[in-house]
């Protein structure tokens, strides 16, 4: 029988890994997430810099939730 209570994610230095097939699904719709907003910011921008600027708070904005969803999982 397996432990029922086993945390999803543990904590790793400054991030949170997943500790569970739970808390390695969930990071699936983050990278989703981080793949199509590169995608889209490099085929609608004239050079590198607008793309880091379109990129930045999009990523921002993602890890900041992951996290801490992730911190509450823990």
């Amino acid at each position: 029988m397996t432990n029922k209570n086993k945390p999803w994610f543990r904590k790793v230095r400054w991030s949170y890994i997943g500790n569970s097939w739970q808390g390695a699904l969930c990071y699936m719709p983050y990278l989703a997430v981080l793949a199509m907003t590169f995608v889209y910011s490099i085929d609608n921008s004239n050079s590198i810099g607008q793309a880091l600027f379109k990129l930045f708070p999009a990523w921002t904005c993602a890890t900041v939730v992951m996290q801490w969803f992730a911190s509450n999982r823990v």
